[in-house]
């Protein structure tokens, strides 16, 4: 009796479990496009390729909504790139590294934490060329990074 009701636990934990958003995927519960947050501070990806200096060319450009992009070539394909994504003060809110976990894979939104102080993001290009580096912020307690070839 005991295995039937622990089995039915585990079945009904399954099926939430595949009925839940993904990583990175907003939900109208989520936030409104009135909610969005505007972020009212310039912002840079900010790594070991820039000496961890807020370039003007690493500097998001905002894409509507609350996303904010950036384009980075990375030459080294195999190497580790680290980085964050911050204003000019490395400011509480606007100090963006990773959530739960560091390595950022091409296409897999990764959650951010914009109050932290270590916790940078490493990607390791499978081929040198061009990158898309995207911030959504359309859900400020729990924005989500992305990179995309571009």
């Amino acid at each position: 009796m005991q295995n039937k009701i622990a089995l039915s636990i585990l079945i009904l934990l399954g099926l939430a479990g595949c009925a839940s958003p993904q990583v990175g995927e907003i939900t109208s519960n989520d936030v409104s496009q009135a909610e969005a947050k505007v972020i009212d501070r310039a912002l840079y990806l900010r790594g070991d390729f820039s000496l961890w200096d807020a370039e003007d060319i690493y500097q998001l450009k905002p894409k509507g909504n609350g996303t904010y992009t950036v384009r980075a070539r990375f030459m080294s394909p195999g190497k580790v790139y680290e980085f964050k994504i911050a204003d000019e003060a490395w400011s509480q809110g606007y100090n963006c590294g990773y959530r739960y976990q560091s390595l950022v894979t091409i296409g897999q939104p990764q959650p951010a934490d914009c109050n932290t102080i270590y916790n940078y993001f490493s990607f390791a290009p499978d081929k040198k060329g061009w990158y898309r580096i995207t911030l959504d912020y359309r859900a400020p307690h729990k924005p989500v990074v992305l990179i995309q070839r571009d």
